[in-house]
């Protein structure tokens, strides 16, 4: 039985060999699953420690002051490590610190044995977001009240390995036996203790019961949980019936909302004359509920479906995890399902061939046996529950798309997994449930491509429907991206192994057709190399439309205009030899095709591989076609260039219209509400009638107001003393941006989300006020701190006095409740750039019927965007604070108006940024008392 030290390091930085040394260690011990032993002490370095490092540890020159030198505990170290397992979070720096300091020190480094914490968490909990330290403990509840402390930080880690022997000993036998084939490629020395709990659990009856145990991989069981169905009461009684008990049964401090009962009455009513509803649901309104309280209980009394699709993946997890549940409680019969789009599921079949390949580096076995453990826990296959690393998922060689199921991943009968299908039970789920959770994106493409994955004629909720007109738009498009290439490229062998197309020769060996298949074979590779060198030219081509000296930039262009003829040559003698190559895949397919009631499942799924890359060369002819060959008068074309790398082309088809097709598709066909926070401006549904292709059609419109009081609890400030941008040099626009951010965050202490309109801007006015800000705060910045944004709104809520920069996707969708956000600086009215070749091209068609682009578009899709901005800081009834626009034209045009008037009633504060300081400065400190006072 072995024995394990858990060590953690605090030191001056990150590398010896740069002067670097230890000024925390500690060790806990653990044996059979408990402590048995701690051991810490502080240690004095020879120079002093660096202000960022007692920042962050709090360890200072003072504590250590009469600590002893590492020298002097070298003995005690090397006491807790001897004939023990090294184990710490993080073992490569650990490790490697403590041993070339123990060899600085002239004494011999570590040798034993290594168990890295970071990388066994990754694989026993495969779907957590983050697998730091501090993130894993709030998720386990572990106990850790002094992050960035030695002795802290080992009991922490000490408290998950133990967690982490007792998740390894719940696996299946199979499981832990596959694990154990695949962990030599790890960096952790992991090989003993999976021995020895495989010697340990031995064979356990049981787990035949909890995991399906299908050709040596354990699946989770699926558990039907079957509830009677009830006979629904009239939507009224029941509505007051929820009100006045489920709801305050279900939330604690639960307060009514008129505006939400309102909805979910015109919801239903909406549902029940099968009507679209358009319905503008304040920020605080509880619109998730109020729209699927009416939806389930229609659907529940009607026996029809009812779609529910929201913006994003993100947001129909959020769905799924947060008001699904809830919805359950109040409706305990029920059936919902979340439904993606097919790419999203893993195919079984690929992953058992993938996972029986060897020769896997490090990466490759990781994620195998991340998949492995999460395949015992999923109930449904979606590869988006993985957090595979990022190395993993991007690119077109990646792990997740080697396993990702796609259009020809059906073998039917003949395909062993076929009855444990994640997407065929997904879709089958579907055709028995009352709500069908999807995302726009899954939902458009359906209807572009009539795929009949979801029905077509049941009521559709869409939720964030100001978003329905560009997700459309993109998905009744069409791209055309060179790396789309890359895929075929590397199946046959170009820059990597050529393992598909010898396995293809072999097939033929095993089929008795080798000399017809060679032939075939010859022929692919001529068409190959002839498609490589068509495309370096159409790249190279499409290159010589840029017209400017920046590496990246976006180029309109028209498909019958005579700069564009050369480009239209190469394409056609692209899509040309794409043909050919097709149609030796297909001789080849039909040649093995033929033979194949005499070959066994994995040849079989190798002959479905090559349907399916058929049909990818088919799909990429047609995208040449219709994103560069066709003509269409009504749909726009442009291509995004990157002049430092031409495979990073992509080019664009869109219509520029959307509201007819959606007219046609959609709302003809089907009830549908649209709802969102943001759909009027100044009020009226006008704009989005108009692009949505429901002007002049009987719908009912309703605009409900937000219940949070904004009059008492924000503050809108103008300053008057702002430059407007088009009147001064950008320099001075952004030295004066700036210096007032920097002087509100004194202020507000921080707490702020200054929202941009460019990343230039962004970037010019985070190095000023990085150079002007108190090390005492902590400064955010899209696109320049690093990070997704999700991980950046995570950082800045758990740290006190941050401010946080972003651009585009932080106008929206960011839900920062409390008081870790207390003020919002909008930099410019978030004005779309009018070169964009959608809004070009749309505005020309506005103009050719005699009316103005800027009134009928611009001006409507920046008001609802500005909308979406001020939303972000009053969240719920508790929040209060300011927000600052820099952009006077809200004061000095005749528009501006329009932003103002399309907010909630809010004290508009006039004067100079002096004045507005001190009236913020007096509201904040009013607002810190009121909740003292309610605190106490």
């Amino acid at each position: 039985m072995d024995t394990y030290v858990i060590v953690d390091l605090e030191t001056t930085g990150h590398s010896v060999k740069s002067g670097d040394e230890l000024i925390e260690f500690a060790a806990v011990v653990v044996q059979e699953g408990e402590v048995i032993e701690r051991y810490s002490t502080l240690i004095r370095p020879s120079r002093p420690i660096p202000p960022f490092i007692t920042q962050l540890t709090t360890i200072s020159d003072e504590d250590v002051s009469d600590a002893p030198t590492f020298e002097d505990v070298i003995p005690d170290i090397w006491k807790m490590l001897d004939g023990r397992v090294f184990v710490a979070h993080n073992v490569a720096f650990d490790l490697t610190f403590l041993n070339e300091s123990l060899e600085q020190a002239g004494y011999l480094a570590f040798q034993g044995r290594a168990i890295d914490t970071v990388e066994l968490a990754r694989i026993l909990y495969p779907t957590l977001e983050s697998h730091a330290l501090e993130a894993l403990s709030d998720t386990f509840d572990l106990v850790h009240t002094d992050a960035h402390r030695a002795l802290s930080d080992a009991e922490a880690t000490a408290e998950l390995f133990i967690r982490m022997l007792d998740r390894l000993r719940d696996l299946p036998m199979v499981t832990l036996k596959r694990l154990r084939e695949l962990s030599e490629s790890w960096t952790s020395h992991i090989e003993p203790l999976l021995d020895e709990i495989i010697l340990e659990v031995g064979i356990r009856p049981d787990d035949e019961t909890r995991f399906d145990i299908h050709r040596k991989i354990a699946l989770r069981r699926p558990v039907d949980a079957f509830v009677p169905a009830t006979e629904r009461e009239p939507f009224e009684p029941f509505l007051l019936r929820t009100i006045e008990e489920t709801l305050p049964s279900l939330f604690d401090q639960f307060e009514p909302r008129q505006s939400q009962f309102e909805m979910m009455r015109h919801v239903y009513k909406a549902l029940d004359d099968e009507e679209t509803l358009l319905v503008e649901a304040g920020t605080g309104t509880g619109k998730t509920l109020a729209y699927l309280i009416p939806s389930a209980h229609h659907a529940l009394e009607t026996k029809r479906p009812v779609v529910i699709s929201t913006h994003t993946i993100q947001l129909q997890e959020q769905l799924l995890n947060r008001d699904l549940p809830v919805l359950r409680q109040i409706f305990p019969e029920i059936e919902f399902t979340l439904l993606k789009g097919r790419r999203n599921y893993i195919d079984l079949r690929k992953f058992e061939m993938v996972l029986d390949e060897s020769n896997d580096g490090l990466l490759a076995s990781m994620c195998k046996a991340m998949v492995l453990v999460w395949l015992t826990e999923t109930e449904t296959g979606d590869l988006e529950e993985l957090s595979f690393p990022g190395s993993a998922t991007q690119g077109p060689a990646s792990f997740k798309r080697l396993i990702q199921a796609d259009a020809s991943s059906d073998f039917g009968r003949f395909d062993p997994w076929y009855s444990r299908d994640f997407f065929t039970k997904a879709v089958l789920r579907s055709k028995e449930a009352d709500l069908i959770v999807t995302n726009h994106a899954l939902l458009f493409s359906d209807l572009q491509h009539q795929a009949g994955i979801l029905p077509t004629d049941t009521p559709l909720v869409l939720d964030e429907a100001h978003q329905v007109e560009e997700v459309a738009s993109h998905h009744f498009g069409v791209t055309f991206d060179a790396i789309q290439f890359d895929r075929l490229f590397k199946w046959f062998g170009y820059g990597a192994d050529g393992k598909f197309h010898s396995r293809i020769i072999q097939l033929a060996d095993l089929t008795s057709v080798t000399e017809e298949a060679e032939a075939f074979s010859q022929q692919i590779d001529s068409a190959l190399a002839r498609v490589e060198e068509e495309l370096e030219d159409l790249l190279t081509s499409l290159q010589s439309l840029g017209k400017k000296k920046e590496p990246r930039q976006t180029v309109r262009f028209e498909r019958e205009g005579a700069t564009f003829r050369p480009i239209r040559e190469v394409a056609n003698r692209l899509e040309d030899k794409l043909r050919t190559l097709r149609t030796s895949l297909r001789h080849l397919h039909r040649l093995l095709d033929e033979r194949k009631e005499h070959m066994t499942f994995k040849q079989r799924a190798l002959l479905g591989d090559l349907k399916t890359l058929i049909g990818d060369v088919r799909e990429l002819e047609s995208v040449i076609y219709e994103t560069m060959l066709t003509r269409d008068d009504d749909a726009v074309s442009w291509v995004e260039l990157n002049l430092g790398n031409r495979k990073l082309t992509s080019v664009y088809t869109q219509p520029v219209e959307i509201g007819p097709l959606l007219h046609e598709r959609l709302f003809k066909k089907r009830p549908t509400i649209l709802t969102s926070a943001t759909m009027t401006v100044s009020g009226k549904f006008s704009f989005m009638e108009r692009r949505l292709g429901l002007e002049g059609e009987p719908v009912r419109r309703v605009v409900l107001p937000s219940p949070f009081n904004f009059k008492e609890q924000a503050k809108l400030f103008v300053p008057s003393d702002f430059p407007l941008i088009n009147e001064v040099p950008l320099p001075q626009f952004v030295d004066q941006t700036a210096q007032s951010i920097v002087q509100i965050a004194n202020v507000t202490k921080g707490r702020m989300l200054v929202l941009f309109t460019s990343n230039e801007l962004l970037r010019l006015t985070y190095e000023q006020v990085k150079d002007h800000l108190d090390p005492s705060y902590t400064l955010l910045a899209q696109g320049v701190s690093g990070g997704s944004r999700s991980r950046l709104t995570k950082q800045f809520k758990r740290m006190e006095q941050s401010i946080l920069f972003g651009t585009a996707s932080f106008w929206e969708g960011v839900d920062i409740p409390g008081e870790a956000l207390t003020c919002l600086v909008i930099v410019r009215l978030p004005f779309a750039p009018p070169d964009q070749p959608i809004m070009q091209a749309r505005s020309e068609k506005i103009e050719a019927m005699g009316k103005s682009p800027f009134f009928e578009l611009s001006l409507p899709q920046a008001v609802i965007r500005f909308k979406q901005g001020v939303g972000r800081l009053i969240r719920s009834k508790g929040d209060y604070g300011a927000v600052f626009v820099f952009d006077r034209r809200v004061e000095t045009t005749r528009y501006g108006k329009q932003f103002i008037n399309s907010l909630p009633k809010v004290d508009r504060i006039e004067g100079t940024l002096e004045t507005s300081l001190s009236e913020l400065e007096l509201f904040l400190d009013e607002k810190e008392k009121s909740v003292a006072r309610n605190d106490r």
